[in-house]
């Protein structure tokens, strides 16, 4: 017999059990211990009462987490993994949780429906399409661990130019902000998150979503870009991106992990010159939506 639990309903510990054994055996590792996992639910606005457990006689077998925010005025729901535990793979029981969980945003009177998959991972795109969604671009990860070479962001940007550190909340209210990127690289996924803004003048030019994680002793282990944006239509954007990026993972000369998250494969000026300074992909997905 299958039936749907709300994560809510299930010890904690049993959840991140599910989670584990949901990605044994993924692209990447993406298994997670408690600490993390809590974490990772508040960060990204993931919620417990309306993510979903699939049981099969009893047995944990299947999730889906879900998040939940208005975009652009829509009602979006975000899926922030799904998972079918190893014993129970290749039964038909992912396209049965696909159902369900859209049957679940259909309720909670959902718009759009967004995720994101390994581009390898040709099963779970395939399972997706089924449902109903659609591939509406690509997105890439990428990792640098050395020294930057500053000559590679010099001249970084004119004088006049200014850099004004702000929340991420900020960005928000830039006309060229991107409500469209990737639900981990919003504004509201990054509560903990920084923000650098770009001006010339008066006039708002540039932006980037960024995050320094430290070690417990308080030492510089990575930064992540989230985000890096010049106002469109600028002659000079190449520059205003040099100045965000040089900002963003200063100091240049230190060697430790710089990272990009879900950059859309459409920017590439941007991604032409992270090529430059040495960063490599490490994984490629699709996005993807499904209106309701």
């Amino acid at each position: 017999m299958i039936t749907f639990n709300r994560f809510s309903q299930l010890p904690a510990n049993e959840i991140v059990t599910l989670w584990n054994k949901g990605f044994e055996g993924y692209f990447t590792n993406a298994a997670l211990n408690l600490d993390r996992f809590l974490a990772r639910t508040v960060s990204e606005g993931l919620s417990l009462e309306h993510s979903l457990a699939m049981m099969v006689d009893g047995e944990p077998a299947g999730f889906v987490m879900n998040g939940f925010r208005t975009v652009n005025g829509l009602k979006t729901a975000w899926n922030g993994g799904t998972g079918i535990a190893p014993s129970h793979r290749g039964k038909g029981y992912g396209k049965l949780l696909m159902a369900q969980n859209i049957q679940l945003y259909r309720e909670q009177n959902v718009n759009l429906a967004l995720l994101e998959a390994i581009k390898q991972n040709e099963a779970a795109i395939k399972l997706y399409q089924g449902a109903g969604y659609q591939t509406t671009g690509e997105l890439v990860c990428s990792i640098q661990e050395d020294a930057l070479d500053p000559e590679l962001l010099l001249p970084s940007f004119p004088q006049r130019f200014v850099i004004r550190h702000a929340k991420p909340r900020d960005a928000r209210t830039l006309s060229f902000y991107n409500r469209d990127a990737a639900w981990q690289t919003g504004w509201q996924s990054l509560k903990d998150g920084d923000c650098c803004i770009l001006s010339d003048g008066e006039e708002r030019v540039g932006y980037a979503l960024y995050k320094r994680n430290y070690s417990e002793d308080g030492f510089l282990n990575s930064i992540i870009l989230y985000q890096c944006e010049a106002a469109p239509g600028r002659a000079d954007s190449g520059k205003i991106l040099k100045a965000l990026l040089k900002e963003v993972y200063g100091p240049l000369e230190m060697p430790y992990q710089r990272m990009t998250l879900n950059i859309r494969h459409t920017h590439a000026e941007l991604l032409e010159l992270l090529d430059r300074l040495g960063f490599k992909p490490y994984i490629e997905q699709v996005h993807m939506s499904l209106r309701l």
